[in-house]
């Protein structure tokens, strides 16, 4: 059986990880890009993020971190907030993945920075540690409502306070050991990914 490829969409987060994993192809949007921004390029005549993906590949994306760092505070509340980018994030993902199979489309998870995160003068983190936390929570429980399969790796990736382990990091915003992703793909009896 010939095993679909895995193409991501997305920022730095749809490429860091998924580099290392056998199989995988990036398509990245550009960065940084913000799920808010995505959820935006619905009202563009020309969405090319899917070009050159075949329509039988699985297409995985990988939005969301930006916003609950930097931007969902400033707009509270807060849970409306999310709603509606989880809400335009459907929209745009239906846009422009017309004609391909529901199966075939996954949303990955978000996880907060690791604790001790070097903040970007560019990006500022915005509320507290326990408040952005907060908010990858709940989007990740609003991208698991959505009619895609979920990556769901936040427990294995997270240690007891929400944020991102230090031990499977770059030390700032991005997974970088693939293990945890690599055992969720091959639990598909499609795959088998070498390590």
């Amino acid at each position: 059986m010939n095993r679909p490829i895995i193409y991501t969409v997305g920022d730095s987060h749809g490429w860091h990880t998924w580099l290392q994993i056998h199989g995988v192809k990036t398509n990245y949007v550009g960065g940084p890009i913000t799920m808010h921004s995505f959820g935006e390029m619905i009202d563009k005549p020309n969405h090319e993020h899917l070009e050159g993906i075949p329509l039988d590949a699985i297409v995985c994306f990988c939005l969301g971190e930006i916003d609950c760092r930097c931007y969902v505070h400033t707009f509270q509340p807060w849970q409306a907030t999310i709603d509606r980018l989880v809400a335009k994030f459907h929209r745009a993902i239906t846009w422009c993945t017309q004609g391909r199979n529901p199966k075939l489309i996954w949303t990955y998870f978000v996880v907060p920075p690791v604790r001790n995160a070097i903040e970007s003068s560019s990006y500022p983190f915005r509320g507290s540690l326990e408040e952005r936390v907060m908010y990858a929570r709940y989007m990740n429980k609003k991208l698991k409502e959505l009619p895609y399969t979920f990556v769901d790796l936040y427990d294995k990736y997270s240690d007891e306070d929400g944020c991102m382990k230090e031990s499977v990091s770059d030390a700032h915003v991005h997974i970088e050991n693939p293990n945890f992703l690599i055992d969720w793909i091959s639990n598909d009896a499609l795959y088998t990914i070498p390590r």
